[in-house]
């Protein structure tokens, strides 16, 4: 069954062996990767060598590179010198992206420290004040939401696309990430509808919140509402990327560390098994989505007859 999403995986989430995680997105054909950290550390620590490594092994597994997930702006607003650190690691992933013909970069909005409203001028002027790089290497910047970062929601992060009124900094929609959400705002049908007109990427990882814990499970077994999103994209006619985060392991447990800063061998560990039951339950039910709408559009397509 061919589905109209493009389906990709974040590779460390597998291995940090570019290998193991090719091998996955073949099994279950997947055809795009996205990049966050490979041989236990982030990209840009990578040397250039490596890095042109990888893009050969890639190319020729026949699968590419849609998005880096960068690190970029997890740092604190208020201090300069993190600031540029995190600008020059921006820069340096931006030459890495066009060298796998990347068009999209993940990033953030600076560690939650005061209140959002406070701190969002001065979160709108940093972003503002990339754009003339992403510009030029033509990368958008996905602002993805996060529960320690000012951005912690679909909404919040609506406020800050709008405010910075670029083309090169879109919004990445990660409904998971909702059930972490301080603020608690609902993954489905909310911070879809807030984000819609500032969609440009989608990750992909479920859970399952009870009081104050909140543990990690295989999409679709969780609490976002993913039958009643997919099948809303579906209607709505997205044909863009949503690649596979899978964040939970089977025989253990990421720590908080872990998931605020997720890259290196300890946190890949456990994850090709985790993330095979992740994409078993994925594919599951995108069939299920599809084979309904079909019957739906059999259905009302024979009244119309």
């Amino acid at each position: 069954m061919e589905f109209p999403f493009q389906l990709g995986i974040i590779t460390d989430e597998v291995s940090q062996r570019i290998e193991d995680a090719i091998a996955l997105a073949k099994e279950f054909g997947l055809t795009a990767l996205e990049l966050r950290s490979v041989d236990g550390v982030q990209l840009h620590q990578l040397t250039q060598q490596r890095l042109e490594e990888l893009h050969s092994i890639i190319r020729a597994a026949g699968l590419h590179v849609c998005a880096l997930s960068t690190p970029v702006f997890k740092c604190d607003l208020d201090n300069p010198e993190e600031i540029s650190q995190s600008r020059a690691i921006l820069v340096r992933d931006l030459e890495i992206a066009q060298l796998f013909g990347a068009q999209k970069l993940r990033g953030f909005s600076f560690w939650a420290k005061e209140p959002f409203d406070t701190a969002f001028p001065a979160i709108v002027r940093e972003l503002g004040s990339i754009v003339p790089l992403l510009e030029q290497a033509g990368v958008t910047f996905m602002l993805e939401f996060d529960p320690a970062v000012y951005a912690s929601n679909g909404a919040k992060v609506a406020r800050l696309v709008e405010a910075v009124g670029s083309p090169y900094i879109k919004a990445l929609y990660d409904p998971g990430n909702d059930l972490w959400d301080p603020d608690g705002e609902i993954p489905y049908p909310d911070g879809y509808h807030l984000l819609k007109g500032h969609l440009g990427h989608i990750h992909l990882k479920d859970a399952v919140r009870n009081g104050d814990k909140i543990e990690g499970v295989a999409i679709g077994t969780g609490q976002v509402d993913y039958r009643g999103l997919f099948t809303r994209l579906l209607e709505d006619g997205y044909d863009g990327y949503m690649m596979v985060e899978t964040h939970y392991r089977l025989q253990s447990e990421l720590t908080e560390e872990q998931l605020k800063r997720p890259s290196g061998y300890a946190f890949s560990e456990g994850g090709e098994e985790a993330s095979r039951q992740c994409l078993e339950h994925l594919f599951r039910l995108l069939k299920e989505v599809l084979s309904e709408r079909s019957s739906s559009l059999t259905y009302r397509g024979g009244d119309r007859v």
